[in-house]
């Protein structure tokens, strides 16, 4: 048993993986929160006892998070948690940036996952804080991809830099007769129209094309998108789980902890922020 971790520029999402699957937990925006109170009610609970394996991890936040959580960790299991990380190749699936290190690991691990699960070319599109769309061909090579605002930071934008009310539960539909759900409106058509259009370029580079989409906004591209698409909300951390698999057992013997982490965990578990 493991436990995967997907840490966004917004929010932090889990899971424990076991002999039976993939199992979400409850997801939690990690800015200014006590890590050690959150962890307990979102990972010891449903633990009930249990001591994962190892913990993995994809992350994008930097040093925002990631040492606290080490602390935290090595504070309750004994051990550090793995972080994954981009390269050129990992099985048969080929990045296509410039420098493979800088290629964002969430989106990454979200190709690996995907390309682990479905055949032929994919389009990949994980939609929160930011939104981005990855091109792979069926011989697994990346073909780049794009990055655009997700809906909520383009509401935010309006919010901040015009006299607009920030309106972050408008109803999106194609004309509104108030502020709010024309701010919803514009900012959910504006997202899903790019996408949709970025699709259709990547239709006419490779065809034919599956189309996949998650993170935070994946139900709401899932409505509204003209292209067919399949929405899977784990497939982070289905690509975590994957590069997890293949780590060999001194990998994962190194995230044990020295004294000096042990020592401070208690100390550095608390707020992030």
């Amino acid at each position: 048993m493991r436990i995967l971790v997907d840490i966004g520029n917004s929010r932090f999402k889990s899971a424990i993986e076991d002999e039976t699957g993939i199992h979400p937990l409850e997801t939690f925006a990690w800015k200014d929160v006590f890590l050690h109170d959150i962890l307990e009610r979102v990972w010891l609970k449903p633990l009930a006892g249990r001591v994962p394996t190892s913990v993995h991890v994809s992350n994008v936040a930097g040093d925002r998070l990631l040492p606290n959580l080490n602390a935290w960790c090595c504070g309750e299991f004994g051990f550090k948690p793995v972080a994954v990380a981009s390269t050129a190749e990992f099985e048969g699936l080929k990045n296509g940036y410039q420098e493979p290190t800088t290629f964002g690991i969430d989106r990454w691990a979200a190709m690996i996952g995907a390309h682990a699960e479905y055949e032929g070319a994919i389009c990949v599109v994980d939609s929160g804080t930011a939104t981005t769309v990855d091109l792979i061909d069926a011989s697994g090579q990346h073909l780049g991809g794009a990055i655009l605002p997700g809906i909520y930071t383009m509401r935010r934008s309006l919010g901040k830099y015009t006299s607009a009310l920030f309106a972050a539960d408008g109803e999106i539909s194609p004309f509104s007769d108030n502020t709010a759900g024309g701010i919803a409106g514009g900012t959910g058509y504006a997202s899903v129209g790019a996408i949709d259009r970025l699709v259709y370029e990547a239709e006419k580079i490779v065809s034919p094309l599956t189309t996949v989409v998650t993170g935070g906004e994946s139900e709401i591209l899932k409505s509204m998108m003209c292209a067919n698409v399949i929405r899977d909300p784990v497939l982070v951390l289905k690509g975590v789980s994957v590069m997890a698999g293949r780590l060999t057992a001194d990998e994962i013997t190194k995230a044990s902890c020295c004294q000096e982490t042990l020592k401070h965990s208690l100390k550095s578990a608390g707020s992030v922020g």
